[in-house]
């Protein structure tokens, strides 16, 4: 949440045409199946994964940071797999939250889930920059007063 004290025109977010979860998955990932996936395939755990498939043009589900202990509550379709899904990879995982390829996170894979999982959303940081940027950079010619005694500048 973004606030001001002073009147200040926020702009709303632009919403860019949307991502495919198609184009976020990458083809043979080396990931680890274990037995949590298949425990919760079968009904073991009271919760049923959330699971996503690319070839329908379902939309992922929130990057949560929680995936870094837990990797069988979301779940993307992948055909070459014994069980037909799969945890997403942490490349995949980084991608629904913006973070470009090139980007090296430090540490094991869970640590790298779970900074992802706690992070915002690039391009929703990028808009918040933005945003406070232009706050900053407004024309503060004008004095503004919440009541007689008090000066907002």
């Amino acid at each position: 949440m973004v606030g001001s004290k002073s009147p200040f025109n926020w702009c709303e977010p632009i919403n860019t045409k949307p991502v495919a979860l198609s184009e976020l998955i990458e083809s043979n990932p080396d990931v680890k199946i274990g037995d949590a996936v298949l425990k919760r395939l079968n009904g073991v755990y009271r919760d049923k994964p959330i699971i996503s498939d690319p070839a329908l043009g379902h939309v992922a589900p929130t990057c949560v940071a929680h995936y870094a202990k837990d990797r069988s509550t979301r779940l993307v379709v992948d055909k070459s797999h014994p069980n037909k899904v799969r945890p997403y990879s942490v490349k995949e995982y980084a991608r629904l939250q913006g973070v470009p390829d090139w980007f090296e996170f430090q540490g094991s894979d869970n640590d790298a889930l779970r900074q992802i999982g706690n992070g915002v959303l690039v391009q929703m940081a990028e808009w918040i920059g933005r945003e406070i940027k232009r706050y900053f950079e407004r024309d503060t010619s004008k004095t503004y007063f919440v009541n007689s005694q008090e000066s907002l500048f």
